[in-house]
């Protein structure tokens, strides 16, 4: 009878070539990916340092100077920008949105809030559209006259539109 040979103690496997070359690129790809990110993390540090440095000026200056800064006076600013806030803003776009239809894009507004004008920009397929959207305009309640500024046609592919502009004014409110 032949002796059983028991090995309890198994012997390890080496690594393949392609386990030691996956390996070795996943170390190499954690160095790129770990210094990308210093990097990152260092220009970050520069740009929140020059951030701060811009958004207040005087007191870097006053740091320096070691000389207290005078107190400004916004009270204009602030009159002007209540002024602008007490506007009927959502009562006049609201009544340009009611006032356009499908036929009609707008494609810009620009509001005065002072003069209490209004610039719109918008596109149409023909003429008719447009006269249409500008007496709907000047039907409206809280807009106070609305008059064609300039129109010309354009061809968008095979397309044919008009381009608009009209100036209005809303009514001050009361």
């Amino acid at each position: 009878m032949n002796a059983l040979n028991i090995d309890f103690v198994q012997r390890r496997r080496y690594a393949s070539l392609l386990g030691l070359l996956l390996f070795s690129a996943g170390v190499l790809a954690l160095a790129a990916v770990a210094t990308d990110y210093l990097d990152a993390r260092d220009e970050l540090e520069r740009v929140e340092l020059k951030q701060a440095r811009m958004q207040h000026p005087q007191a870097s200056l006053r740091q320096h100077d070691k000389t207290p800064a005078a107190p400004r006076d916004d009270t204009q600013a602030i009159e002007r920008i209540a002024a602008q806030l007490s506007l009927p803003w959502d009562a006049i776009l609201h009544e340009i949105e009611t006032h356009t239809d499908p036929t009609v894009a707008l494609l810009n507004l620009e509001a005065q809030g002072a003069t209490r004008t209004l610039r719109l920009t918008g596109e149409a397929k023909t003429m008719a559209d447009v006269v249409a959207y500008l007496s709907r305009l000047r039907e409206s309640g809280l807009i106070e006259a609305a008059n064609l500024t300039h129109h010309e046609e354009k061809s968008v592919g095979s397309v044919s539109v008009i381009r608009f502009s009209l100036d209005a004014t809303w009514k001050a409110p009361s």
